[in-house]
């Protein structure tokens, strides 16, 4: 019996890192906003980070190649005094802070490797909601795994913009000391992962909705996905997604009735481009959301990883 070709589609933020959660809690952010120097140009709480910076750009800057460090910069310009130099590295620093501390957890090393499966007929898309410099990053750091990814860009050309001054600066620094996790979570290691595969990784594309204009939850994104991966030609797609549920607490984006919202449109733009059999894999972590002391949100988080890993078994 022949065994059935399979996408998987895989969230990034909240769901194949946790650290992007870690890092919007409020002490870790604080400690990244001092040490950006954006606490000099008057957000160093983050409240005010969060509700003049981060929600009135996050539409823009997640649908354009302007980037987190561009639409932050043009934001600070408005409301900040100061030299736009210094405007501009307190931005690009922050953003470089951010993915330092992003990593996607090496728990999930087996799902881009080709022992986990029976064969290699397995594809997988990273689907994400995220700023243009996410594209570059992820793509380097599964690189250090060994892996290529694809980018699935739109068609049409975008100007360069100053978020994208990302791409060619060292964002793939060591983490700071900050960002080690507990020694409660041995799968959180960082230096686990810079271990190369050993056997052929898996196809891996990224879909991002900065590079094609439009969020998850829209027919377009699909569409756009479809044309380099026609859904109708996999017999099963997977999907472990937590649909923006595992984000800041106070985040517009993470309201439970959008979360369900964003998931129905996703299943119902993937049966109207041919899917036949879709199964999901809510990624919720309860502790992201009841700021739970940090022990407890590694230990739910990986819980949940091996849960996600038996879904993964369980529908081969």
């Amino acid at each position: 019996m022949e065994t059935l070709k399979r996408l998987i589609i895989v969230d990034f933020a909240g769901t194949l890192s946790l650290q992007t959660v870690i890092f919007g809690r409020k002490e870790r952010l604080q400690r990244a906003l001092r040490a950006s120097g954006l606490d000099i140009l008057g957000f160093g709480e983050p409240s005010r980070f969060w509700e003049e910076l981060v929600f009135p750009t996050w539409e823009e800057g997640a649908r354009t190649s302007k980037g987190y460090a561009g639409v932050l910069a043009l934001r600070l310009r408005d409301l900040a005094s100061g030299q736009r130099a210094c405007i501009r590295e307190a931005a690009y620093r922050f953003v470089q802070l951010y993915y330092r501390h992003s990593r996607i957890d090496p728990g999930w090393k087996p799902l881009f490797s080709g022992d986990f499966y029976k064969d290699n007929r397995d594809t997988i898309l990273i689907a994400t909601d995220h700023y243009a410099e996410c594209t570059p990053f992820l793509c380097r750091f599964l690189y250090r795994w060994g892996v290529r990814c694809k980018p699935i860009h739109r068609r049409e050309t975008t100007a360069k913009s100053e978020g994208m001054v990302l791409k060619k600066r060292r964002l793939f620094a060591p983490p700071a000391a900050d960002s080690r996790t507990s020694p409660a979570s041995p799968r959180l290691s960082p230096p686990e992962a810079r271990v190369p595969l050993p056997h052929t990784p898996l196809p891996v594309f990224i879909a991002n909705s900065a590079d094609l204009g439009a969020w998850k939850k829209d027919p377009i994104f699909w569409e756009k996905v479809n044309g380099k991966l026609p859904l109708k030609d996999f017999g099963r797609i997977l999907v472990i997604d937590d649909f923006g549920y595992n984000e800041h607490r106070g985040d517009p984006y993470a309201e439970r009735s959008r979360v369900e919202k964003r998931k129905g449109s996703l299943l119902h733009s993937l049966s109207s481009l041919g899917a036949s059999q879709v199964e999901v894999f809510p990624f919720y972590l309860e502790s992201s959301v009841t700021d739970a002391p940090l022990v407890r949100l590694y230990e739910e988080y990986r819980r949940l990883l091996d849960r996600a890993f038996l879904f993964l078994g369980a529908q081969c």
